[in-house]
């Protein structure tokens, strides 16, 4: 009996100090957060085998598609190329949204595997991995999508029945203003104007391309932008004033 009690100990603490493969950080995420998945390819057909490149795919049971980055089975692209992080080991970032081209609402899940350049090798399916659902908050000032990438076209939000102050509440939005900042957080350029047009009752959008509006220095990359909205409201005697509402922060999401 105690010989089994050992036995059964030992088991415990070789399946407990196992290390989930393959991982996720963070270990829970939706379709619009960027997330690192990691791999041990230890005991597959590729241990040993660099590089190794990633075969992507959305929706596991059903009425999904390939990763964007994916290239061809015989060919694989070089976005799809994995990061190498200790013997065996292999990292890959991605953004569900932007990696398969598809909306949250069409992301339930997905999975991969990791093959040779020219698909001579691979390893087995590792699949399903769930998107969290998302969590819609309201507020007044929004971006969509919620995680973009300096190159996307970005629409920023105002949305009244969301305002705070008196001039928020009261004001008629006309343009969006809109600084950005790179990596050492310096300011690229200088503020722009981005014109409004009401999308709903009570929301004004602003649509722009953040890349095509502002250029970094050489060897730096744009990292946030900032922006609000300028409008007006009527004075006292009824003539328009300018306001601006407050200001918020988008921070841009890369896929590798």
């Amino acid at each position: 009996m105690k010989q089994l009690l050992i036995i059964i100990l030992m088991l415990g603490l070789v399946i407990t100090g196992r290390s989930q493969n393959p991982s996720f950080s963070p270990a829970t995420f939706t379709a619009e957060d960027e997330v690192t998945l990691t791999i041990d390819v230890s005991g597959t057909p590729l241990a040993g085998v660099t590089p190794l490149y990633i075969w992507i795919f959305s929706n596991t049971d059903g009425g999904g598609n390939n990763g964007l980055v994916n290239g061809d089975w015989g060919n694989s692209s070089e976005d799809a190329r994995m990061t190498p992080a200790g013997t065996n080991k292999f990292t890959f970032t991605f953004t569900g949204t932007t990696l398969f081209g598809r909306p949250p609402a069409e992301l339930k899940n997905f999975g991969f595997l990791l093959k040779k350049k020219d698909g001579s090798g691979q390893t087995p399916d590792y699949k399903p991995f769930n998107f969290d659902p998302l969590v819609f908050v309201p507020s007044m000032l929004r971006v969509f999508p919620a995680k973009v990438a300096a190159t996307d076209i970005v629409s920023v939000n105002f949305d009244k029945s969301h305002a705070v102050t008196t001039d928020e509440q009261r004001m008629t939005p006309v343009s969006a203003l809109v600084t950005a900042w790179d990596e050492t957080g310096t300011q690229v350029g200088t503020e722009i104007e981005v014109t409004s047009r009401k999308l709903q009752d009570m929301i004004w959008t602003s649509t722009f391309r953040p890349a095509s509006r502002f250029t970094p220095g050489a060897g730096h990359q744009l990292t946030k932008l900032k922006y609000r909205f300028k409008g007006t409201t009527l004075g006292p005697d009824g003539a328009p004033v300018n306001v601006t509402s407050s200001e918020a922060e988008i921070t841009f999401s890369n896929l590798q």
